[in-house]
């Protein structure tokens, strides 16, 4: 009876172990599938969609064309309609060699058609400076676009280097904890001291810390793609770890770089709406001439109707320095742009010349610091074989620890900023 009853469990225990594999089993294939690569690409599109700036520098875009429109106005018929009534108006009669007066009301009603003829290229080189700006808000909403996508690689980037920087801090605490277990082992068998039971307590502590500080560091990153994507995302993340590795195609030349830059391209087409605006500004002082008719009925002691057809000059003579003051201010602003574009040039010149440098360097860099990495891993395994015996001290174990950490975060960094420099090479070439 009893070996039935212990048949039958151990038949149910096989049942109930070969079930909750089948659920591990199971949910570990639902974790894999839901595990879904994050993708560079991905996270611009969405930024490109849904960032507000996007559409702002598109709305700018859009306004720029209603600017066009607005100055073409001035070129079409203006046409427009007055009335007006008097409760009580004098008039003046003669009669029999003298003046008399009358009180009565009175009304008239009138159109007017006003077309401008000439006024000296104002409107013309306003028109034109509208285009420019134009093309202006064009180029301003693609390098918005484009700084947009610089922004999420360098924080795409970063959290790479960030996951990694927390594997590497875990595996680092991991081996202080192992070593802390160990000397309190060797030190209740008498074979190693309390200090180095204390010493391995405090490094435990110090790796807790710096692991915390990290952890904190990447939730920040990953707040930063979710406000630029608009994407609701998990701290567990999978990110494409190649885009550290990947080669970039880009051009290093200064000369192309300075003809593809965005920012230099709007530098040079303000100069030249500036410039036009300037012309506008000073031709104003020469009035316009325009085509003028008008027809009106009025209706006061007797009614009638009038009508005007003509040319009208119109000078300023004196508008107590208004125009000389616009004149002036629109001469400066031209100057300013002037200036502003060599400023831009000279700004990515140096740009330019401190991303070579770095780029010249981190090649290097990274193959010694990988080659330091390779290193000190056999150090550390030795080190910690040396220590066992009681060869060596704790000091040289958590120095040998310590100089690896150091290392591999120096590495990750160097990958960072080799990606950080392409990627702002990529941004000053307009992409």
């Amino acid at each position: 009876m009893n070996d039935c009853i212990h048949k039958s469990f151990k038949k149910g225990s096989t049942i109930l172990k070969k079930t909750l594999q089948l659920l591990v089993l199971m949910s570990l294939f639902a974790i894999s599938l839901s595990a879904k690569t994050l993708s560079l690409q991905e996270c611009i599109d969405k930024a490109l969609k849904n960032y507000p700036d996007v559409k702002t520098g598109r709305f700018k875009a859009e306004q720029a064309k209603k600017d066009i429109s607005l100055q073409k106005s001035s070129y079409l018929p203006q046409l427009s309609l007055s009335a007006e009534y008097d409760l009580q108006r004098t008039y003046v009669m003669p009669q029999a060699g003298q003046f008399h007066t009358i009180d009565n009301d009175g009304w008239s009603v009138g159109m007017q058609v006003r077309q401008k003829i000439y006024d000296f290229s104002q409107t013309t080189n306003l028109i034109k400076s509208s285009k420019m700006k134009k093309e202006i808000a064009k180029l301003r909403f693609k390098d918005t676009k484009a700084l947009l996508r610089y922004r999420v690689k360098m924080i795409y980037a970063l959290l790479l280097v960030q996951k990694e920087a927390l594997e590497a801090r875990e595996k680092d605490l991991l081996a202080k904890k192992a070593l802390y277990h160990q000397a309190q082992a060797l030190y209740a068998q008498g074979l190693k001291t309390q200090a180095d039971v204390h010493r391995f307590y405090a490094s435990v502590k110090e790796a807790e810390d710096a692991l915390a500080q990290a952890r904190a560091d990447y939730k920040k990153s990953i707040a930063t793609l979710e406000a630029l994507t608009g994407l609701h995302l998990s701290t567990n993340i999978v990110l494409d770890s190649g885009i550290l590795m990947q080669k970039f195609e880009v051009s290093k030349d200064l000369h192309t770089l300075l003809s593809n830059n965005l920012q230099t391209k709007i530098a040079q087409k303000d100069i030249q709406a500036t410039a036009l605006e300037a012309k506008a500004a000073k031709n104003v002082k020469w009035g316009s001439i325009d085509a003028l008719a008008q027809i009106s009925h009025v209706k006061s002691l007797s009614s009638y109707d009038t009508t005007l057809l003509g040319i009208q000059y119109s000078l300023p003579l004196y508008t107590g320095g208004k125009l000389s003051a616009q004149a002036q201010k629109a001469k400066i602003a031209t100057l300013i742009a002037k200036e502003r574009t060599e400023s831009i040039k000279r700004s990515i010149i140096e740009e330019h010349k401190k991303i070579m440098a770095d780029l010249e360097e981190i090649e290097s860099r990274i193959e010694a610091q990988k080659a330091q990495e390779r290193a000190l891993i056999e150090t550390k395994k030795l080190l910690n074989a040396r220590y066992k015996v009681g060869l060596t001290t704790y000091i040289e174990v958590l120095d040998a620890q310590a100089a690896w950490l150091h290392v591999k975060l120096g590495l990750l960094n160097a990958l960072y900023q080799r990606a950080a420099s392409i990627f702002k090479l990529e941004y000053l070439n307009g992409k």
